[in-house]
């Protein structure tokens, strides 16, 4: 049997905090633990710097964080595309001036601004953010101590977030959000979670063909079209489930471990 490997998205796909889903299926958990059963590769690529403790009695082969600036697989660091001090500084000034409140997510934590501002404690309250998690959240710092690849920048009104937008260097990678929370996702220019994905099947010599991703939001839409079959989540945007080879159920519905079955994966 050819060798297979799949793609997970974390938030929206195999968790849901906004609809208090904090822990996987046990069907998804049965999903990843036949195909591996099987000699298929599982893992996770996420906006997160870190797997969440909950996802690590998966066993996951690979880690693809901050949207494929961060890259491991068995434990082993194959790419890590950070925030350069001349970046930070720049970021951080940038913040300060829109009154935007961030996050620069990496490996070892969450460097933060000051946990009082309300923009931040709404976007803390949508998704599930606990001080006492799996992924430290750090408020007193200095810039040279964070080793980021990604930040979140969140804002009080939209036009605000455009106007802050357009100050970024134009080879930098953005992906806004204006549901839930007004936020955006900013990346140095490099890989992004499709070209994470494609780096790593590639360097594993798996075919095209036997590649899956599954996703739900708009950072998955590359992911979705490095892959042969690119599988929405039924909750996906609709933008996403345009794009994807197939659309399954519900992250609620056992959506993942039905289209692995229905594809032969398991």
């Amino acid at each position: 049997m050819e060798k297979k490997i799949v793609f997970f998205d974390v938030d929206g796909t195999m968790l849901h905090l906004p609809g208090g889903m904090y822990e996987p299926l046990p069907s998804t958990c049965e999903a990843v633990r036949l195909l591996q059963e099987k000699g298929h590769y599982a893992v996770v690529a996420s906006a997160r710097g870190k797997l969440p403790a909950v996802l690590e009695k998966l066993n996951f082969d690979g880690f693809i964080g901050c949207n494929g600036n961060y890259i491991t697989f068995h434990q082993e660091v194959l790419y890590d595309n950070y925030f350069k001090p001349e970046n930070l500084d720049f970021l951080l000034g940038l913040f300060r001036e829109y009154d935007a409140p961030f996050n620069f997510t990496g490996s070892l934590g969450i460097w933060s601004s000051p946990a009082d501002h309300p923009v931040l404690q709404r976007h803390r309250e949508l998704f599930g953010a606990d001080l006492s998690g799996d992924e430290p959240w750090l408020f007193s710092w200095q810039p040279e101590e964070i080793h980021s690849g990604m930040v979140t920048a969140m804002f009080a009104a939209e036009q605000q977030m455009l106007t802050c937008r357009d100050c970024l260097p134009k080879d930098w990678l953005v992906d806004m959000y204006t549901t839930e929370n007004i936020r955006m996702d900013i990346h140095l220019p490099g890989h992004t979670k499709g070209k994470g994905v494609r780096f790593l099947h590639e360097k594993l010599g798996i075919d095209f063909a036997n590649t899956f991703a599954f996703g739900d939001a708009r950072n998955d839409l590359e992911m979705m079209r490095q892959v042969n079959y690119g599988i929405a989540m039924g909750n996906a945007t609709e933008e996403l489930k345009a794009a994807a080879f197939a659309v399954t159920d519900d992250v609620d519905k056992d959506g993942i471990y039905k289209a692995l079955k229905k594809y032969g994966v398991i």
